[in-house]
């Protein structure tokens, strides 16, 4: 039978085989691919899941006590998400981790089952790999413009090829036959030339670390090795020199690299992050709250403002929303993987799984990973392998684990697919506002859910871009009971601010707008526009 696990093809190698390609799905009309890629694998994991624990034969089941500090952890999050500033927002990112859990243990349960699992781990990234390197090559030659590979961001999609490289070199080195030896190898050269095209600098430096760290634990592979550093090096300086660049539009040198725009504005985010983690140091304030808590006491001096919308270091973005107990779960669970590494070091998966676990980190020291599914699942998934020893599974009529993730999943979907429609509509509000259109009608606006999530991906509340439907119609009041709303969110919002100031002066409440205008030429001082509002409205109050 097509389910037997004795067979080839079992539910346990569809399943990963699924979720890995899961983490390349296309936004379909989103502004971000993201909440459909969370929206499959969490459907994939309860599939799975329900798969084992009421229809399976072998009913495994997950040990209760072994999972206590899981279990703890997850309690504390729900806590720390109901006393977040805002709560909706904290939701969003809680399922996101719910469907991270949900995946590490229903990926544990399947390797358990899949004979040479390892090896059929690098194949499926080896897979994932070969499609995401022909499409960023493909999306290279065809876009006139600045492309940024299948993730649609440039660092996500040059760490996602690194990470999986690791697993295509491995096979390489174990591969006996000349012709899929010759197969892999070019696959090597179009995933370079991908992550090169790219031009992402940890992209870059990864595939020397890489091949640096593969010469000093798998000595056999020094000819290969060095031949390999040596075309890298050779490609690099050629696209660093050639009209490409144009096309890349980045040219990274040592002297230019400390007047980077991206380098200053990463320290800049963990200085803030930092300043956020002081005032509630233990608990933190709230998943998700950087996005809205980051732009707090900034001012300006133009009517411009960055939203970060990560702090670009996993690390400091879950002490500063989760605080020290949540950041002291996160190292554990690091610390426990090398831990389990380094007394397997015999293993001959102990190579590159080492070698993950170091890009991992460091990617996670400079950007977001744990957000982005094509990122983080793998690794999860190799995660699941490293501690497939640890016996979480038991047999029996005991505790049960799996029931209680798919109560938890079944609500993480429903969270997903509200974050997919708002991106969809978040593309046509957002695309009316800049070219100050009016596409949709006041009976479409009604209809939208400005609520769940209420931030839209730039950080302005949504009720905001509704708001200036309404002022168009002049119907003046509603657009302020939205903005009232928005204001309530992100007090610090810009386009929220301005549009009110614009309904406090149609509606003849001078003495607000008043006020308001004072504290925006606070924030912004050298904005002309707020001065002559505040000249003019000091005449008409006298």
């Amino acid at each position: 039978m097509f389910l037997d696990q004795h067979k080839t093809y079992s539910i346990e190698k569809i399943y990963l085989i699924l979720v890995c390609l899961s983490t390349l799905l296309p936004g379909f009309g989103a502004i971000d691919n993201n909440p459909v890629r969370w929206m499959s694998i969490g459907f994939l994991t309860i599939l799975f899941l329900f798969y084992k624990c009421f229809i399976s034969q072998n009913k495994f089941r997950i040990n209760l006590e072994k999972s206590t500090l899981i279990i703890l952890s997850s309690i504390y999050l729900l806590f720390n998400c109901v006393n977040a500033d805002n709560i909706n927002e904290s939701f969003i990112t809680l399922y996101k981790l719910i469907i991270i859990v949900s995946v590490f243990f229903a990926s544990y349960l399947a390797i358990r089952k899949i004979s040479g699992a390892f090896l059929f781990i690098c194949y499926i990234f080896t897979i994932s790999l070969f499609f995401e390197s022909l499409y960023t090559l493909i999306d290279f030659v065809s876009t006139n413009d600045s492309f940024t590979g299948i993730s649609k961001n440039r660092n996500i999609s040059s760490s996602s090829l690194v990470l999986k490289l690791i697993f295509l070199i491995y096979v390489i080195e174990g591969s006996k036959s000349f012709y899929e030896k010759l197969l892999l190898r070019a696959l090597e050269i179009i995933a370079l030339l991908a992550i090169i095209v790219l031009q992402s600098r940890f992209g870059i430096i990864s595939i020397f670390g890489i091949y640096f760290l593969y010469l000093m634990l798998m000595k056999s592979s020094r000819k290969m090795i060095v031949l390999s550093i040596l075309a890298s090096a050779v490609f690099f300086v050629y696209f660093n020199n050639n009209d490409f660049q144009n096309k890349i539009e980045k040219n990274y040198t040592f002297q230019n690299l400390s007047e980077d725009n991206s380098v200053k504005q990463r320290l800049s985010f963990y200085k803030s992050s930092i300043n956020l983690f002081k005032q509630k140091p233990f608990v933190g304030n709230g998943l998700g709250s950087w996005k809205y808590k980051s732009i707090e006491n900034k001012s300006s001096k133009t009517s411009s403002v960055f939203i970060p919308y990560y702090t670009h270091n996993d690390f400091l973005q879950i002490l500063m929303e989760t605080g020290l107990v949540g950041l002291f779960v996160y190292l554990a669970f690091f610390l426990l993987v090398l831990m389990i590494l380094l007394k397997n070091r015999d293993n001959k998966s102990y190579i590159p799984l080492i070698i993950a676990l170091i890009l991992v980190t460091a990617n996670s020291l400079i950007n977001f990973p744990i957000h982005r599914t094509q990122e983080y699942i793998p690794f999860i998934i190799c995660c699941s392998f490293i501690l497939r020893k640890k016996e979480f599974e038991i047999k029996g009529k005991n505790s049960n684990l799996l029931p209680i993730l798919i109560i938890l999943l079944i609500p993480s979907l429903i969270l997903a697919n509200y974050e997919y429609r708002s991106l969809k509509i978040q593309a046509t509000l957002m695309k009316d506002y800049q070219n100050n259109n009016f596409s949709l009608s006041l009976n479409e606006i009604k209809k939208i859910n400005y609520k769940l999530p209420n931030l839209a991906s730039n950080v302005v509340p949504i009720s905001t871009y509704l708001s200036r439907y309404y002022f168009n119609e002049k119907e003046y009041y509603e657009s302020i009971r939205l903005l009232d709303y928005s204001l309530e969110l992100n007090s610090f919002d810009l386009i929220s601010n301005e549009l009110m100031l614009k309904n406090y002066i149609f509606t003849n409440q001078n003495n607000k707008a008043y006020d308001l205008v004072k504290d925006l030429i606070d924030r912004y001082p050298e904005n002309r526009n707020y001065s002559n509002i505040l000249l003019a409205l000091s005449k008409k109050l006298d």
